[in-house]
C-alpha cells in the first residue's frame, strides 16, 4: 500500500455501520407496519437504504478500479524500471 492511498479501514463500511443501519433498517419497516399501517412505506425506505449504500459501494469501487488502470498506466510510462505489472 502506498502512502497516499487511504487505508483499508477508511474504506470499507465499519460492522458497527452495517449493525446500525440494519436495526434502522428493521426499527422503520416495523414502525410503517405496527403504527401506521402502511408497509409499502416501510418497503420504500428499507429500498432506499440498500440502494445508498449500493452506491456507496459502487463508487468505492469505481475509484478503487481507476486507482489499478492509473498504476498500470504509470508502470507502462517508466521505461528504465522493470515493470510490475
Amino acid at each position: 500500500m502506498s502512502a497516499d492511498e487511504p487505508s483499508k479501514r477508511a474504506r470499507e463500511p465499519s460492522v458497527v455501520l452495517r449493525a446500525a443501519l440494519g436495526v434502522l433498517a428493521v426499527l422503520a419497516f416495523l414502525y410503517s407496519l405496527v403504527i401506521a399501517n402502511r408497509p409499502l412505506l416501510g418497503v420504500t425506505f428499507v429500498v432506499w437504504l440498500f440502494g445508498a449504500y449500493l452506491l456507496w459501494r459502487f463508487f468505492y469501487l469505481a475509484a478503487r478500479f481507476v486507482r489499478a488502470v492509473e498504476r498500470i498506466a504509470d508502470a507502462m510510462d517508466r521505461p528504465d524500471r522493470e515493470r510490475e505489472v
